[in-house]
């Protein structure tokens, strides 16, 4: 709750929520399950999936895409084929939640270059599936904030490959914090908390903020055990026990998976990084393309 709570005041002044990751490494999980007897893996895929090869700096990783996301499918393997993705750096890598690449202005980018909103001119319309999880290893489409883009569509050419990490459902529930503040404040009861909100963050009443905070937190935890409640048991054994960031369930496309290059995955996130998390060593794709 800590780090969502410290983001409150600003939430409510601004009426918008910045994408935060789960960095909770919950060591308790370990004991939850005897692992030799159940399988939480997601790295596998249909054979029918095409198979997409990233051949990095670092190793190569192997991506399988889900048909059935068929716009996001589509464009991806357009972009492979005319090469565009050779030479794309991986431009924002955040340890325990993901690895980002796919601008275009990242080709030869210089050290200081602040990297991140170059792409074609078009969105891919989003394909959210609440039966899509963004599990460790989930394929998923980089877009701008709400605040800009209430449609959540997505980046041209931007992807990323989930990371995070394993979460007990106190942690899980953390993530949902995000869902249940944008339900708490679009909700036309609840605009009353959101115009003192703004009000007391120009005044700069740290105090009387506080207690709100507080107060909105209690309203929230109902939705919140709501939302836990709808989610299946097996998908919350899976974060549990693979991993994965809840936190952008139903907010990004996810339209494949990694299927091989787990390691190649762990060494990328684990790159020191500097100004606006760009690994200080570049990470590039060498080369895209379809097996065969």
């Amino acid at each position: 709750m800590i780090k969502y709570v410290l983001m409150l005041p600003l939430a409510l002044a601004l009426a918008s929520c910045g994408n935060t990751s789960e960095t909770n490494t919950v060591d308790s999980v370990k004991n939850l399950v005897d692992f030799d007897s159940v399988d939480y893996s997601d790295s596998s895929a249909p054979a029918e999936w095409p198979r997409v090869v990233l051949k990095t700096t670092v190793g190569n990783l192997t991506l399988a895409l889900n048909p059935e996301q068929k716009l996001h499918t589509a464009n991806f393997l357009k972009l492979v084929k005319s090469k565009y993705y050779n030479g794309h750096l991986f431009h924002r890598v955040i340890r325990d939640f993901m690895i980002q690449t796919g601008d275009p202005k990242s080709i030869n980018a210089g050290p200081m270059a602040m990297l991140g909103d170059g792409g074609p001119s078009y969105v891919v319309p989003n394909e959210i599936k609440p039966n899509l999880y963004h599990f460790k290893g989930a394929l998923a489409a980089a877009r701008q904030s709400d605040d800009v883009n209430p449609m959540k569509n997505s980046s041209g050419s931007q992807f990323f490959i989930v990371t995070g990490t394993l979460l007990d459902d106190l942690h899980f529930k953390q993530s949902l914090e995000a869902q249940a503040f944008e339900r708490f404040r679009n909700d036309p009861a609840n605009q009353e908390y959101v115009r003192k909100g703004q009000a007391l963050s120009q005044s700069g009443n740290m105090a009387a903020l506080q207690e709100l905070e507080q107060e909105v937190q209690k309203k929230m935890q109902p939705v919140i055990e709501e939302l836990f409640g709808k989610i299946p048991s097996e998908v919350k054994q899976r974060y549990a026990h693979w991993g994965g960031s809840p936190s952008l369930d139903n907010n990004y496309t996810v339209f494949g998976k990694l299927v091989s290059g787990y390691n190649v995955l762990s060494a990328i996130e684990k790159e020191p990084t500097g100004s606006g998390d760009r690994p200080k060593k570049d990470v590039k794709i060498i080369e895209a393309f379809i097996p065969e």
